[in-house]
């Protein structure tokens, strides 16, 4: 089952990165259908297990289309430890290396819906 979600979760984020629009963590967490309790947390646990299995075909990583509202646009601090986690990011997740790499990541997620659905 969380299969299914992880590949509603990409298909979601497919289609913002089409409209190049990001999502906020509720915004994921509402789309996906996930009820209380812990609905941000759950949406999460998907949006991690999916950067796995981007980073496992080297493809973009469509999680960077998930912001948090309270960090001014950028992914929570979780998506940068992943990151590092998965050997991505090697800087700090507060500082600017962490919002130049999301604006590449970004710019690489568009570039790939661009072409795919050209």
């Amino acid at each position: 089952m969380a299969g299914d979600l992880i590949d509603r979760l990409e298909r979601l984020l497919i289609d913002a990165a089409r409209e190049r629009r990001v999502l906020t963590y509720a915004d994921a967490a509402r789309l996906l259908d996930i009820e209380p309790p812990h609905t941000i947390h759950r949406a999460a646990l998907l949006i991690e297990a999916m950067m796995r299995r981007h980073a496992a075909a080297n493809a973009p990583q469509l999680a960077s289309l998930v912001v948090s509202k309270a960090r001014g646009g950028l992914p929570a601090p979780g998506y940068f430890e992943m990151l590092r986690e998965l050997g991505l990011f090697d800087g700090d997740a507060r500082g600017p290396e962490a919002a130049r790499f999301h604006a590449a990541e970004l710019r690489r997620c568009f570039d790939a819906a661009a072409r795919d659905s050209g």
